[in-house]
C-alpha cells in the first residue's frame, strides 16, 4: 500500500500523463507538462519508479519517436527521459536497449534535425553510456561512437583559421560540449579499451586544437578531460598520442604557461589542467615520462607547486605528475634537485595536513634517493653509464654554499652559547642541550663534569693528580667513540650539507620529536652531572686550549650534520610506512 504522499504523487503523474494524451495538437501545454514531470521526478527515485511502473517512461519514449508531435515536444521528451535515466539505474536499464540506440543514431544521423534536438539526443546518449559496460558495447554497435566522434570533429567552436567565423558559435558551442561529455563516457569509467583506440583516430586534429585553445578554459578543459580519459591505462593508446605529436604539444603549452602562474590566476588554473592530462599521458609508461627530460619540465611543476594561486585541492594533481616524471629516469631526478625540489618537497611533507599529499611528497622523496647519494661523488669522478649533466658544476656550488651557510649559522650559535652567564644548569637541561651545540664543547662538559665529581674534601693536589689521570683516560675513550660515531652517521660531504640546510630550514623553532631527541642524546657523562660541575666561562676556555689540541677535523665532524641525518629518517619514514605501491628500503639511504 502506498503512503500518501506517493499516492498523491500517482495522482499527479497519472493527470500529466493523461493531459499529453490528448493534446496532441497543443504542443505547448505537451511541453509544460513534460518540465512538469520532469520536475515531480528530479532527483527522486521513488517517483521515477512510480512513473515507469505507470508505463510513463515508454509513453514519453514514443513521443520522441512519433512522426505526428511538434519537433519542440521530443525536444522537451528527450530531455525528460535523459533526466529520468540519470536520477534512476532501473530506468536507464529499460531504455539501455539496442533498440533506443539504434533510434539515437538514426535522429543524430538527420540533416533536418535542429541543433537542440541533436544536442538533447547526445545528452540521453551520454546518461545511457555513464557507468555503464552495456551501454558502452551498444554505442560501439549501433554506430552511435563512430557518429560522435564525427560530430566532434566537425563542432569544434573554434575555428583552424584565424580569418573565419564559426556560423552560429553558441549553439554549435553547446553541441560540441554534449559530444565530448559522451565519448569521454564510452571510453571510460569503466574502462573500455575498444572505445579508446577508436577515440585515437581524433588525436591529430586535437594536436591542432591545442595550439589555439589555451585562452579558452573551458574548452581547454574538455579537450583534456577527453584525452586523459581516452589515453588512461592504455599504453597503446599513450604511445599514439605521442606519435600523433600531442604529448610535445601537451608538453610545450605547460612550459609556456607555468612561469606565468604567479602572477595570472587563469595561467595557474589552465597549467593544473595540463599537468593532469600529462600524468595520465605518462602513468605506467617510462619510456615517454623519461623523454620530457628534455624538456625541462620538473623545474615548472616545481614553480607551480610553489605558485601562490595554487589552491590546496590541486597540489596533489601537480605531485602526482612530479612523481611520475621522477620515478621514470635517473636525469628526471637530478633536475629535481638541481631545481630546489628537496626544500619544497620536505616542506609539504611536513606542513601540508593531506594525507595523499604527504604519501606523494614521501613517494617522489624516495624515487629520488639516486640523485640524492651521487652528491657525495668525487668530483672528478665521470660516471660512463650516462651521459653527464651539463650543469653539475653549479649544482656543486649550490652544494658547497649550503655548506658554507651551515657552518656560519653553527658559529653564531657557538658564540651564543659562549656568552650565556654561567648560571648553573639541572641536569635535564643538559640532556636536552640543541644538536646544533659543536661536539667539541660536549666533550669538554663531559670531561669537566667527570674529572670534578671528587668530593670536596680532597686535597687540591690529591685533586690535580685524579684529573690528570683521567683527562689521559678520557681522551683515550673519547676518540673511540668518536670513530664510533664517525662510522654510523659517516655521509658524503655534499649531501650531507644539501640535506642538514633542509633540514634547519624547516625546523625553525619546533620541538624535535621524541625519536629525534633520542637519536641525538648527550653522552650519559653530561646528562647525569649535577649543577655544582658547571663551571665558568674563563676555565671553560682554559680546557678548551689543552683539550681541543688533541682532536683533528676529521675525528670531529660537524655536529649538524650528525644530527640532521636522524631528523630526516624519523619523520619520512613515518610516512615511508604508509606508501604502499613502493618498497624501495628506507629513505634514510634517499637522503644520506
Amino acid at each position: 500500500m502506498l503512503i500518501p504522499s506517493l499516492l498523491a504523487t500517482r495522482t499527479d503523474l497519472c493527470m500529466l500523463l493523461e493531459c499529453l494524451k490528448i493534446q496532441m495538437k497543443c504542443p505547448e501545454l505537451q511541453k509544460q507538462a513534460l518540465l512538469t514531470i520532469h520536475s515531480i521526478c528530479e532527483n527522486k527515485e521513488d517517483n521515477v519508479d512510480l512513473l515507469r511502473e505507470m508505463g510513463g517512461v515508454t509513453f514519453v519514449y514514443n513521443l520522441c519517436k512519433s512522426s505526428i508531435v511538434h519537433s519542440d515536444v521530443k525536444e522537451t521528451a528527450l530531455f525528460t527521459l535523459g533526466t529520468l535515466a540519470e536520477d534512476n539505474v532501473f530506468c536507464k536499464s529499460f531504455l539501455c536497449t539496442q533498440e533506443t540506440f539504434a533510434d539515437l543514431a538514426g535522429w543524430l544521423l538527420k540533416e533536418d534535425v535542429s541543433l537542440t534536438q541533436r544536442r538533447v539526443s547526445v545528452y540521453l546518449l551520454s546518461v545511457l553510456v555513464a557507468n555503464n559496460k552495456s551501454g558502452q558495447s551498444l554505442a560501439q554497435t549501433s554506430g552511435c561512437l563512430d557518429i560522435l566522434l564525427r560530430l566532434f570533429r566537425t563542432t569544434f567552436p573554434l575555428s583552424l583559421d584565424t580569418t573565419s567565423v564559426v556560423v552560429n558559435a553558441t549553439h554549435t558551442y553547446q553541441l560540441w560540449t554534449s559530444v565530448a561529455n559522451a565519448l569521454c563516457g564510452c571510453v571510460n569509467n569503466p574502462q573500455n579499451d575498444e572505445g579508446q583506440r577508436m577515440c585515437a583516430a581524433t588525436f591529430p586534429i586535437i594536436n591542432a586544437w591545442l595550439h589555439i585553445a589555451l585562452s579558452q578554459k573551458e574548452i581547454l578543459n574538455l579537450i583534456c578531460s577527453f584525452i586523459a580519459m581516452t589515453v588512461a591505462n592504455n599504453s597503446w593508446v599513450q604511445e599514439c598520442f605521442s606519435h600523433s605529436g600531442g604529448l610535445e604539444t601537451l608538453t610545450l603549452s605547460l612550459l609556456r604557461l607555468a612561469p606565468e602562474a604567479d602572477t595570472s590566476l587563469l595561467s595557474c588554473q589552465l597549467s593544473v589542467t595540463l599537468s593532469k592530462t600529462l600524468s595520465a599521458c605518462i602513468t605506467d609508461n617510462f619510456a615517454l615520462a623519461s623523454g620530457l627530460a628534455r624538456y625541462g619540465i620538473v623545474s615548472k611543476l616545481l614553480s607551480l607547486l610553489t605558485s601562490p594561486n595554487l589552491v590546496p585541492e590541486n597540489k596533489l594533481s601537480v605531485l602526482l605528475a612530479l612523481g611520475h616524471c621522477t620515478d621514470s629516469s635517473v636525469e628526471h631526478q637530478f633536475q629535481f634537485v638541481q631545481c630546489g625540489g628537496l626544500p619544497i618537497i620536505i616542506t609539504l611533507l611536513t606542513e601540508d595536513t593531506s594525507e595523499e599529499v604527504r604519501k606523494a611528497t614521501t613517494f617522489i622523496l624516495q624515487t629520488c634517493k639516486q640523485a640524492t647519494m651521487s652528491l657525495g661523488e668525487s668530483r672528478n669522478e665521470e660516471d660512463t653509464k650516462m651521459e653527464p649533466l651539463t650543469n653539475m658544476e653549479s649544482f656543486r656550488s649550490s652544494a658547497r654554499e649550503l655548506l658554507h651557510r651551515i657552518k656560519l649559522l653553527e658559529q653564531k650559535q657557538y658564540k651564543a652559547v659562549q656568552e650565556e652567564p654561567p648560571t648553573a644548569m639541572p641536569a635535564q637541561a643538559l640532556s636536552s642541550l640543541p644538536s646544533a651545540l659543536p661536539l667539541l664543547l660536549q666533550h669538554q662538559e663531559r670531561n669537566k663534569s667527570t674529572t670534578y665529581r671528587g668530593t670536596s674534601t680532597h686535597k687540591h693536589k690529591e685533586a690535580k693528580k685524579e684529573k690528570d689521570s683521567l683527562q689521559n683516560n678520557m681522551s683515550w675513550e673519547e676518540e673511540a667513540k668518536s670513530s664510533e660515531r664517525d662510522e654510523r652517521f659517516s655521509v658524503r660531504e655534499d649531501a650531507r650539507a644539501t640535506v642538514s640546510s633542509h633540514v634547519k630550514s624547516l625546523e625553525g623553532s619546533r620541538e624535535p620529536k621524541t625519536a629525534d631527541r633520542r637519536m641525538c642524546t648527550l653522552p650519559t657523562s653530561v646528562r647525569h652531572s649535577s649543577p655544582k660541575d658547571i663551571h665558568t666561562k674563563e676555565e671553560l676556555q682554559d680546557w678548551d686550549q689543552n683539550k681541543g689540541k688533541k682532536l683533528t677535523a676529521e675525528e670531529n665532524p660537524l655536529p649538524q650534520s650528525r644530527c640532521a641525518a636522524p631528523y630526516v629518517t624519523a619523520v619520512t619514514c613515518t610516512r615511508l610506512s604508509k606508501w604502499p605501491q613502493r618498497d624501495s628500503g628506507p629513505v634514510t639511504a634517499a637522503l644520506c
